[in-house]
């Protein structure tokens, strides 16, 4: 087996093996409702049972979609748009996914980005890389309190409690069950960086996203 294939055959078996849990839950919850009296199936219990389901089943596409776009990237399969975008408009399309696809709040977030700030970039694909690194830093604490500035053509986020460590190891290195969905979402954000051209390093006690200028 190639190196690529091996490599394509451990993140696969890898993502198979994290989404048995969430797999389980929403199976679980779906029989539990499948079993409850009809009018029961609108009340508070039975609501609180689909929300289970529904972040399962969204925790599993997470996974699928990032394992995916992580394999066309790696393999150099995925034709990066390249357009003119304020770095303040990708930001803040990352924190309203962060605000309504994964519950984390950040209105009381530190945001200092420049006016004139902007980058050649694929603007969908980006958004979703900083949307990743942006909540990896907020799962350092239970209440995520981040900054977020732009210096000098890269974005420097920090967080009051941060990430351990910063910078995680491969997915398949790291413990398995994890609860977000958001396993590979590091590594797919560093593929997307580098496929800019820019990096991520740690810079005094954060992160330092270097990004490709306009």
């Amino acid at each position: 087996m190639s190196a690529s294939g091996g490599r394509r055959a451990k993140h696969l078996a890898f993502v198979a093996h994290e989404i048995k849990n969430p797999l389980a839950t929403a199976l679980w919850s779906c029989d539990l409702l499948k079993r409850m009296e009809a009018a029961d199936r609108s009340g508070e219990r039975a609501t609180k049972m689909i929300d289970v389901s529904l972040r399962a089943l969204r925790r599993m596409r997470r996974l699928v979609d990032d394992f995916f776009t992580l394999e066309r990237l790696q393999e150099n399969a995925y034709d990066l748009a390249r357009e003119k975008l304020p770095v303040r408009q990708l930001v803040q399309g990352a924190l309203e996914a962060l605000a309504e696809k994964d519950g984390i709040a950040t209105d009381h977030w530190a945001i200092e980005l420049a006016d004139d700030a902007a980058v050649s970039c694929d603007g969908d694909l980006l958004r979703r890389a900083l949307r990743a690194l942006l909540e990896h830093m907020a799962r350092g604490g239970d209440d995520p309190q981040l900054s977020i500035q732009s210096r000098d053509g890269a974005l420097h986020i920090q967080a009051r409690t941060p990430p351990t460590p910063l910078i995680p190891p491969e997915p398949d290195e790291r413990r398995s069950g994890e609860p977000f969905g958001t396993v590979l979402g590091f590594s797919l954000a560093a593929r997307v960086i580098e496929g800019h051209g820019g990096k991520i390093e740690e810079r005094d006690g954060g992160l330092l996203v270097t990004l490709p200028p306009a």
